[in-house]
């Protein structure tokens, strides 16, 4: 049975009636920022399980971890995959990667899956140079000043819940957490989130050690998440060329001031700078691939045939063959709570384009009816964020603002 045919007798199954399996708890663990341990980036906290003190091994085979897989193997609904049970295309998208569609077809067979750690995702701490509106201070630290006067500007600083929640990421620091590698014989994949990875040189540790052990490295896949602001160095370059492969997806949304005030404190001309540096990587005889990775907010909607174009520019066409999506999915700044009218125009402006990336943003956006909280929710979080950095929407977004104005509420 050729990929795409196991794929689809794999969904088939997972969307039987009452079947509640999933691959991910035998094979993947999440680590969020703050140190918690989920099932994957999209669950929630099993328990109270943190990986604060805890090496990778332990924190796999915490007692709480396991009574996890126990609920799968009774094909029990655990609650930290509530998202999973609302919408079960995100299991059997889940259930039927590279990594977990092997556990999937042995699963339909009846055979039992084996816990052993093959996807581990990192995100360590929040440590990161930006503050992108779309973001906030579980993965930034450098959001945790804004977040707290946004919070309450009458409260002391390190009395803030953002103070405490970045000092709670301080689990990156632990030398045991990156030199232990007691897990890690069957792992494949390992991905690095951010806030922004390359700040957090004590990852290489784990690369390096990984390297001098006798673990078989050539089999592994790294993968970055990266604001695009850090390239790494000539030895790191060198490490990465003992694992499989190498894939860095650069967060990069926007270009100009619009990049600069959506990710606030980048400089659009060094991460351009970046991209192409970046994207010269594929000329050496190593194994590293980049990629952009921009993701579709209320803030560069009305902008993305200019976006195609500039990265198509400096040798970044995006998504010719499969897309590869990123949405705000909730929230103020997701596209779909648009008020309609908004999206009415919006629609009309891309009618024509051949960009699947733009048509298919068109579809998500008019999925579903907006809900007006949202949008007067995007306009208090986004004047309040204005003032408090001294910027201005509408001077940023000129002629998105002319569509928008009408719909504002100036009483925000």
């Amino acid at each position: 049975m050729d990929k795409l045919s196991a794929e689809n007798e794999a969904v088939k199954w997972l969307n039987k009636p009452d079947n509640n399996f999933c691959a991910m708890p035998f094979v993947h663990m999440a680590i969020e920022s703050g140190g918690e341990i989920k099932p994957c980036c999209m669950g929630d906290q099993l328990g109270d399980l943190n990986i604060t003190g805890k090496t990778v091994s332990e924190a796999f085979n915490d007692p709480v971890r396991l009574e996890f897989i126990e609920a799968f193997k009774r094909n029990k609904q655990h609650p930290s995959c509530n998202i999973c049970w609302k919408d079960s295309a995100i299991r059997t998208s889940w259930s039927t990667r590279e990594v977990t569609l092997p556990i999937t077809i042995d699963a339909m067979q009846g055979i039992e899956p084996t816990a052993q750690l093959l996807w581990l995702e990192i995100k360590p701490g929040n440590r990161c140079n930006l503050k992108c509106r779309i973001c906030g201070v579980w993965n930034s630290s450098s959001w945790t000043k804004d977040a707290a006067a946004l919070e309450n500007p009458y409260k002391k600083f390190k009395d803030s819940d953002s103070f405490k929640y970045t000092q709670s990421c301080d689990w990156i620091e632990d030398k045991d957490f990156w030199n232990d590698i007691t897990q890690f014989e069957s792992i494949q994949y390992i991905h690095f989130m951010g806030g922004e990875p390359f700040m957090v040189p004590e990852h290489f540790q784990l690369l390096e050690r990984l390297v001098d052990s006798d673990i078989d490295t050539s089999t592994i896949k790294i993968v970055y998440n990266t604001n695009g602001t850090y390239f790494p160095s000539i030895e790191n370059i060198k490490l990465y060329s003992n694992f499989k492969s190498i894939k860095i997806d650069m967060s990069v949304d926007d270009i100009d001031s619009r990049f600069e005030y959506q990710r606030k404190l980048g400089n659009w001309k060094e991460v351009k700078s970046n991209l192409i540096r970046f994207r010269k990587l594929k000329d050496l005889p190593n194994n590293i691939r980049c990629e952009i990775d921009p993701t579709i907010s209320i803030f560069n909607i009305f902008y993305l045939e200019e976006i195609v174009n500039e990265f198509a520019s400096i040798g970044y066409p995006l998504f010719l063959t499969k897309p590869h999506y990123h949405y705000v999915n909730t929230g103020a700044y997701a596209i779909d709570e648009i008020p309609q009218p908004i999206k009415n125009v919006i629609t009309e402006k891309y009618k024509n384009t051949n960009s699947r990336w733009i048509s298919d943003a068109v579809t998500y956006m008019n999925r579903q009816d907006p809900n007006p909280k949202m949008w007067t929710k995007f306009q208090i979080q986004t004047t309040a964020t204005d003032k408090l950095r001294k910027e201005r929407f509408k001077d940023i977004f000129p002629d998105f603002w002319e569509v928008i104005k009408p719909y504002w509420n100036t009483e925000v």
